[in-house]
């Protein structure tokens, strides 16, 4: 750990005439009273990373080149230099490692010269013209400055922040579970008998959640920046660790790997990720560390965070071409409260720029009001229970989502309280997708779910699925009203409501989906003056007023069914 000698304050003590003559908003706590509101030159809570050493260094390259069983990395561009002093500190060269671990983490051990230099690793894939990221490893020093921020709460104080100026830091330590959580950076347990206290982690400015372009060829690194260089060796080790110790996050509380999070058991705290971008490495199985764990918190606000893995999506590294691949690990971006958590729950403007399996965890009582996740296995996760929670009552709402490129849209993690639940209303659920997806961990979990989700966006009607029965339903927000017009046999879809059947070329049969668990009602009409029939009729051996089908003879002729107790009834 860092031994650097710091003021009560938490940070270095400034004269006020050299503090008054800084630059103003770049660190937290050292501009003079009135140069800037937000600041004062006495801020006990306010705990600078930068004040334990913390050196905000990383660099890129996107030239890299290494050979399979070698250790010499090559950068053309000469990024090497003898000022910037790469000797010891950290790298991550992206596609150098196993399949599906992609990334090689290991350390520089010399220089050769500005193109040139030798890590501690050898590459186990050959790599030209890949990604390089090296810097300082700062994960003891940001952990001082946790460390001193809750010793500041546990003297007595109910605020404290962890303020990262704006600039790129690395974290390349290990997991840490010494405060019953499992994360690169961890804050401990706080009694549920005493005052909540406010731990805030805070980064500057509002533009941490900006979206990486798709013509970029780096990561989205601006602002107040973690970058983690965190990647299990296998699906096994990531499994492994899971089991343990609770899923591993770059920032991670008190979580399920020590019973926080299960049977209504949390950590009396409210944790705020303010104005910061977390960026972890880039594993093509999806096995790289999430950016937040705060499963085992009793509250949570989230505002302004961007995260997702190294990855980017301009030719020629396409990382994010087959997000079906990152099914093969458990990674999970970002972890809310558990089920059972103390109805606290806000996530204003968030940014998963994908490389998940599960891009976020959503859980009871959130509300959020900006999400996007793109280029995960599972752009949403809707929280019914999950690794012994009690089961979700309450809902979660979020007004707008914009997940794109994902395999599932929409994932349905266990089966909520008595049965029912998760229960989730999506204003816009925005997508381009040509196969817009609800699936779900169980059969159970997906009839439990409830709610209702409005899809926009390009999406292909005819591409709208669901993985097994669902009790959430959607509405098609391409068309003013959901009315489809058919003159062939059809299946109904799970996003209409008024089918109009024309059976002037012979005789037509719509087939409902299965009434277990569905939230739709039917209309169909047969709107042509021929003597051909049109058939309802009931999935499997489900009836219809007790029938296998019902069907309309004359032209007008119209019947609206609805489910109940796994069969259709006809109400008009």
């Amino acid at each position: 750990m860092s031994t650097k000698n710091t003021a009560a304050t938490g940070r270095d003590n400034l004269d006020l005439g050299e503090a008054a003559t800084m630059d103003v908003g770049t660190t937290a706590g050292t501009v003079a009273a009135g140069d800037d509101p937000r600041f004062t030159s006495a801020q006990p809570w306010v705990f600078d990373i930068t004040s334990y050493d913390a050196v905000g260094d990383v660099r890129t390259a996107t030239d890299g080149a290494i050979t399979s069983g070698a250790a010499i990395l090559t950068c053309a561009s000469g990024p090497f230099t003898a000022a910037s002093n790469p000797v010891g500190k950290s790298v991550i060269v992206k596609g150098a490692a196993a399949t599906g671990v992609t990334s090689l983490v290991t350390t520089i051990v010399s220089r050769q010269s500005n193109t040139q230099v030798t890590l501690a690793a050898n590459a186990a894939t050959t790599v030209s013209g890949g990604l390089v990221i090296w810097g300082t490893d700062n994960t003891d020093a940001i952990q001082d400055a946790v460390d001193a921020a809750e010793a500041y709460l546990a003297a007595g104080n109910s605020y404290a922040q962890v303020y990262t100026p704006p600039q790129p830091f690395l974290i390349a330590g290990p997991l840490n579970n010494t405060k019953s959580g499992n994360g690169q950076i961890v804050f401990g347990v706080y009694s549920t008998a005493a005052n909540k206290p406010v731990l805030e982690f805070r980064g500057e400015g509002d533009g941490a959640a900006a979206v990486r372009h798709w013509q970029q060829t780096v990561p989205q690194m601006a602002g107040s920046c973690w970058v983690s260089a965190g990647v299990f060796a296998s699906t096994s080790a990531q499994t492994t660790n899971i089991n343990a110790d609770g899923n591993p996050a770059v920032l991670s509380g008190p979580n399920e790997g020590f019973g926080y999070g299960q049977s209504a058991l949390f950590s009396n705290i409210m944790p705020v990720v303010k104005n910061m971008a977390i960026l972890t490495t880039h594993s093509t199985y999806g096995l790289t560390y999430g950016a937040v764990n705060l499963y085992g918190c009793a509250n949570a606000h989230i505002e302004n965070l961007g995260c997702g893995t190294l990855g980017t999506v301009a030719s020629p590294s396409t990382d994010y071409t087959s997000p079906g691949t990152l099914g093969t690990g458990l990674s999970v971006g970002v972890l809310l409260p558990a089920p059972g958590n103390n109805d606290n729950v806000i996530a204003k403007n968030l940014s998963i720029g994908g490389g998940y399996t599960y891009a976020c965890f959503v859980t009871e009582h959130a509300m959020i009001d900006r999400y996007m996740a793109l280029y995960c296995w599972a752009g949403l996760v809707a929280v019914g229970t999950y690794a012994s929670s009690v089961g979700s009552v309450h809902a979660m709402k979020i007004l707008t989502a914009s997940i794109e490129a994902c395999t599932n849209e929409l994932y349905i993690m266990g089966v909520g309280s008595n049965g029912i639940g998760p229960i989730i209303d999506i204003d816009q659920l925005s997508t381009e997708s040509g196969t817009p997806n609800i699936a779900g961990s169980s059969a159970g979990a997906m009839a439990a779910a409830r709610g209702i989700v409005r899809l926009t966006g390009l999406f292909t009607e005819s591409g709208v699925s669901v993985g097994n029965p669902c009790g959430i339903k959607l509405i098609n927000g391409q068309t003013p009203y959901p009315v489809r017009s058919v003159s062939t046999s059809q299946t109904v879809r799970v996003i209409d409501e008024v089918v109009l059947v024309d059976a002037s070329a012979g005789a037509r049969i719509i087939t409902l989906i299965s009434a277990v668990a569905t939230p739709n009602s039917y209309t169909v009409k047969k709107i042509d003056p021929s003597g051909n029939t049109v058939t309802i009729a009931a999935a499997g051996a489900e009836t219809i007023d007790g029938a296998s089908t019902k069907v309309l003879s004359s032209q007008w002729d119209t019947a609206t069914v609805v489910p109940s107790g796994g069969n259709w009834y006809v109400v008009a």
